[in-house]
């Protein structure tokens, strides 16, 4: 217990000995659990400024649960819930996916499911920390009433920034997941893969890349399905 909770902490300040460690012992446990409470401290955190624009029948799938009490109970758990499932899904069906990759492409014959399974929940941490940091800014920048689509949620200077033409609500939410901290994310993911894989720096940044790309396309459906 005690190594996994110092792969959280290295995640952050030296991510090759997190994936250095998980490639010996792929302990993805606790890294589950904090992802899981992320995701539901973020629905509760981010939903003042949502609620106006929440898709209310999205938001009432749950509203007729008395456990809950109300449609504002309902909407955060069914955010929060529904945050969860994707992160599984996604968890299990992408580490299926790299395990018979690696397999067709023999990629070091030692790396398994499990590792994959293990780093993808470790790197995947990534998005809710960085949606913390956002968050912290937006009661700074931002009053309730003057949000008004989900773009405006996104405080860290994106690329978004730079083209005001544009009107596209996906092209924009996927434009302001370019910024610094995203590449942060990319530097991370680039590391698990080279320690996992053991293959170049060069292919992993690239490998990457591609994978970041998947996670933001996926991330973006998600949220402005969640108001559309």
């Amino acid at each position: 217990m005690r190594e996994s909770w110092q792969n959280l902490i290295d995640l952050i300040v030296r991510p090759s000995a997190t994936f250095t460690r998980l490639k010996s012992k792929p302990n993805w446990g606790v890294a589950f659990l904090v992802f899981c409470v992320l995701v539901v401290l973020l629905a509760w955190m981010v939903f003042p400024f949502t609620q106006r624009f929440l898709n209310p029948q999205y938001a009432s799938r749950l509203a007729g649960i008395e456990l809950l009490g109300s449609t504002k109970a309902a909407s955060m758990a069914l955010v929060a819930v529904s945050g969860i499932i994707l992160g599984v899904l996604c968890a299990v069906g992408f580490s299926v996916i790299f395990s018979v990759v690696s397999r067709v492409f023999k990629v070091n014959e030692a790396l398994k499911f499990k590792h994959i399974y293990a780093a993808w929940w470790h790197t995947i941490l990534i998005n809710p920390m960085v949606f913390f940091v956002n968050i912290a800014f937006l009661p700074v920048f931002r009053r309730v009433e003057d949000i008004e689509t989900l773009v405006d949620l996104r405080i860290i200077p994106g690329i978004h920034m730079l083209v005001p033409f544009v009107e596209n609500l996906h092209l924009l939410m996927f434009l302001s997941f370019v910024d610094l901290l995203g590449i942060w994310n990319i530097f991370v993911l680039t590391v698990a893969i080279a320690t996992f894989a053991e293959i170049s720096k060069i292919k992993a940044c690239l490998t990457a890349v591609i994978i970041w790309l998947l996670r933001v396309s996926i991330d973006v459906i998600f949220q402005v399905s969640s108001v559309s």
